[in-house]
């Protein structure tokens, strides 16, 4: 479990968005890789105010020696005034025990935090769907739940690599705000490198297979829990698109198109030719060929079909 610096950037991306305050919990202590200082100077340069406390070092003498910040002071700095720390083991003294393996979540904490950061650790829970929803009923209507764990090229760093589509799913069957979801390529220097971060909720989200390269790539997803929500299991988006427009639309997962709700291009010009089924049918193939071209393209560039946000 850590907090990179570029982790911390997203961080603080997030409370440029929306301020953090309350209570916050966390999946197991949080080793930290940034200074005081390097944090006021990237929370200056992103409008985001911290609260005024002094610098503590980090508990572990080998990161302490680098003058980087202990987990509760660097929460604390970003916003919350309650910190608690929940792991499995107590061999980093956490502040409560528990398995997120197990089916029930602890009544003491049902809805009591304002923040779940889970920074790499469900990926080293054996049931990952019951470690996520503990994370879903940990947080109250309002607060958020922040998830970077692994996603590809990650070979037994835990259980599991998580793709994007299992939090936006998970999430959106769960009738919450989606606010984020990134796909982060990292350098092996993940702590202190530069990570370059893609936009994979607000684009068509869909990558064919072989698109990433050999580096190291993180999911970041931030939701927001509503006052409607509830715990639900979700089918993959791609295979719900392609089942419910089967009789509307391009049947294909790499090529689905939602004529009565999607705005790209391809569906304005079937919905333009609707009076013609033929046409639409010729038009479906020109786009499967050109959708196809496309991606085969961008597998040979390394390009992904997602909006960069940045390199942090």
């Amino acid at each position: 479990m850590g907090l990179a610096r570029a982790g911390v950037h997203l961080l603080l991306l997030e409370a440029a968005r929306l301020p953090y305050s309350g209570s916050v919990v966390t999946l197991g202590r949080q080793h930290v890789y940034i200074t005081g200082n390097e944090l006021r100077v990237m929370a200056r340069n992103l409008g985001v105010t911290l609260q005024d406390i002094p610098d503590e070092l980090h508990r572990e003498a080998s990161l302490a020696a680098c003058d980087y910040l202990s987990d509760d002071c660097l929460l604390r700095m970003i916003g919350f005034d309650r910190v608690v720390r929940i792991d499995y083991s107590d061999y980093e003294s956490p502040d409560l025990l528990i398995d997120l393996n197990a089916p029930e979540t602890p009544a003491e904490l049902l809805q009591a935090f304002d923040l779940v950061l889970d920074s790499g650790t469900i990926e080293h829970v054996f049931d990952v769907a019951a470690a996520v929803r503990h994370c879903a009923r940990m947080v109250r209507p309002g607060g958020r739940v922040i998830h970077l764990t692994p996603a590809s090229n990650c070979v037994e760093h835990g259980f599991h690599s998580l793709s994007p589509t299992f939090f936006a799913d998970f999430y959106s069957a769960c009738q919450w705000q989606i606010n984020r979801v990134y796909l982060c390529q990292m350098p092996l220097d993940l702590p202190r490198g530069r990570w370059t971060v893609y936009d994979y909720w607000n684009s068509s989200r869909f990558i064919p297979l072989g698109q990433l390269d050999q580096r190291i790539w993180f999911t970041y997803c931030v939701a927001t829990k509503g006052t409607e929500s509830v715990l639900a299991v979700p089918q993959q988006w791609v295979y719900l698109n392609t089942w419910m427009n089967s009789a509307g639309s391009v049947s294909t997962p790499e090529t689905s198109i939602d004529m009565t709700t999607d705005s790209s291009r391809a569906a304005r010009l079937l919905r333009r030719l609707e009076g013609s089924p033929w046409l639409v049918r010729g038009a479906e193939a020109l786009i499967r060929t050109w959708r196809k071209t496309v991606n085969a393209y961008r597998v040979w560039a390394k390009h992904l079909p997602y909006p960069r946000v940045g390199r942090f």
